[in-house]
């Protein structure tokens, strides 16, 4: 076998494993707190990635200290970063329509995940975060004091959070 010939191979190969790659996830084993749809390449049910919070807590799970114009001096949130989020349901989109229990909605952009590390909070101060303490989830930005009383982020954090639908 040539050397042209095994690079060929070996391209031929990785093409017929690409498919596996795009991964079913697990099955919730849990109540859903959250639904993921539109430009993702793996799901879990009928073109949707759904997590329950053990699902969240095996994604890149951070705690994070910051300040809101929500909330009342520095407060302690935990939750996986978006960025994990995105890349567990191989999302492929520039925004996401994020939605809350009541249907309100917001457009976040898909870039902010990493550029400014955001977070789904599920927990606030070390307790999980309830439907009445803007829980299950809670889309939060890590801001200074300064940063937070110019609020910059104030429509993207978005509570009570239970669907993403990645878009272009």
């Amino acid at each position: 076998m040539t050397f042209k010939s095994a690079i060929l191979a070996g391209a031929m190969a990785l093409a017929t494993a690409l498919p596996a790659l795009a991964a079913d996830l697990p099955a919730p084993e849990g109540r859903v707190v959250l639904e993921v749809s539109g430009g993702i390449a793996n799901t879990n049910g009928d073109g949707v990635a759904q997590f329950d919070i053990a699902m969240l807590e095996g994604l890149d799970w951070r705690e994070i200290e910051t300040y809101t114009s929500f909330t009342e001096g520095m407060q302690t949130f935990a939750g996986p970063t978006l960025v994990s989020l995105l890349a567990a349901v191989g999302a492929d989109g520039t925004t996401m329509t994020a939605t809350a229990i009541n249907d309100y909605f917001v457009t976040i952009p898909v870039d902010h995940a990493d550029r400014h590390n955001v977070i789904l909070a599920a927990e606030m101060n070390g307790k999980r975060m309830r439907i009445r303490d803007k829980g299950p989830l809670w889309v939060v930005y890590p801001l200074s004091e300064a940063d937070a009383a110019k609020k910059p982020f104030d429509t993207e954090m978005i509570w009570q959070l239970n669907r993403l639908e990645i878009s272009e």
